[in-house]
């Protein structure tokens, strides 16, 4: 069966979304397999050797596996379809299961340290076994793979989630390298370096649970988008004949794959109302169907045909240039006749400046353009930066 351009999209669109569930599946059982078989291998190396710092990587494999439960569960529940209370979906669910995990790193950093200072303050002899040695360096082997793993797949398909589950597994290869070498060396020495060893390890693997921890709070509460994806949009929607400038760009992410795109694009006011609608029309169908978006498009009608608001406009770029705290300005208009005239624009100001700051750089701006403008009493609307 031969499908239409449009039936094609929607499916690609919706294998994408089976594709990336598999991959998150995927991920979690093959976590929970792995970690298995190296925390009973661990668990029982440490349990020989007496080493604290082995025994301790052994249960922060165990805590893995709540991590990677934790990523089937999140994966099931995040490619749930909209429903009336949730009619974005659930896609933020990935990035509470990524928060989840990278919680669960710091945690288990903190027990390690707590067995760590104790092994220091009542020291045990460690036994030195080639056997369990060599046992340790096959479990890095294993973890160095698992994380390459859940990195390709992260990668796949962008999933903050598989990159906290990736960056566990590496944080294991260091631990468990240390473990490895803190026991190679109680062989020339009675101190308790699997203790000390341990402390820095623990250290190093809350460090890094508290980066993840806020790279994920940081999504959940709203960060800027991909830069990739605007300048995609922007370029998308500037080929569309009739479309003169864009503006007013907002990305509201609801999840992968799950992106509310509001703008506005600036048309000549001479264009007919229908054309110039079924060119918004257009715009929003096609982009949200190529890029897996949900589109709303606001059509600015402008004037590029009048010799006074092309100069003004000329003059006020020019006068704005003096400001590098104003990215840009548009919506530009002339309203009223004679002497006195209102010029309404808005400008948009970088993020650096601080909301207190704004009344004083709009007075410096008003200021400066009655200079070039006597006549003109500026109305300004100050936007900021969302992407």
């Amino acid at each position: 069966m031969i499908l239409s351009t449009e039936e094609a999209k929607l499916k690609k669109n919706d294998d994408e979304k089976k594709m990336r569930n598999y991959y998150g599946l995927l991920s979690g059982f093959v976590g929970i397999a792995v970690n298995l078989v190296l925390f009973a291998v661990k668990f029982f190396i440490g349990r020989i050797t007496g080493s604290v710092a082995i025994s301790a990587d052994a249960f922060n494999n165990l805590g893995d596996i709540g991590s990677s439960i934790v990523t089937i569960i999140g994966f099931k529940l995040a490619s749930k379809p909209p429903d009336k209370e949730h009619p974005f979906g659930y896609g933020r669910i990935e990035y509470i299961t990524s928060f989840l995990i990278s919680l669960s790193v710091m945690l288990i950093g903190f027990e390690l340290l707590k067995d760590s200072f104790s092994r220091v303050l009542n020291p045990g002899k460690v036994e030195f076994s080639l056997f369990s040695f060599l046992a340790l360096l096959i479990t890095i082997t294993v973890k160095l793979w698992l994380g390459s793993f859940n990195a390709k797949l992260a990668k796949k398909i962008k999933s903050d989630a598989l990159d906290a589950s990736a960056f566990d597994s590496y944080g294991d290869v260091i631990s468990t390298s240390t473990a490895a070498l803190s026991l190679f060396i109680s062989r020339f020495t009675s101190l308790p370096v699997d203790g000390y060893v341990g402390i820095a390890v623990s250290l190093f693997i809350m460090y890094s649970g508290y980066n993840l921890v806020k790279e994920s709070i940081d999504v959940l509460i709203g960060t800027r988008p991909d830069p990739e994806l605007t300048e995609d949009i922007k370029n998308r929607v500037l080929s569309y004949e009739g479309i003169l400038g864009i503006h007013d760009m907002m990305v509201h992410n609801y999840g992968p794959g799950r992106c509310v795109v509001t703008l506005h694009a600036e048309v000549s006011e001479e264009m007919p109302v229908m054309q110039a609608h079924e060119i918004i029309d257009a715009i929003e169908k096609e982009l949200s169907e190529e890029l897996g978006i949900f589109l709303v498009v606001h059509m600015d009608p402008i004037n590029v045909n009048d010799e006074e608001v092309n100069k003004t406009r000329m003059e006020i770029e020019r006068v704005i240039q003096e400001f590098p705290e104003i990215l840009s300005f548009h919506d530009l208009r002339i309203v009223g006749s004679g002497e006195r005239k209102n010029v309404i624009f808005d400008i948009v100001i970088s993020h650096d400046v601080k909301f207190e700051e704004e009344k004083i750089l709009k007075q410096k701006l008003i200021k400066r353009i009655k200079e070039v403008f006597p006549g003109y009493n500026p109305v300004i609307m100050i936007d900021r930066e969302y992407v």
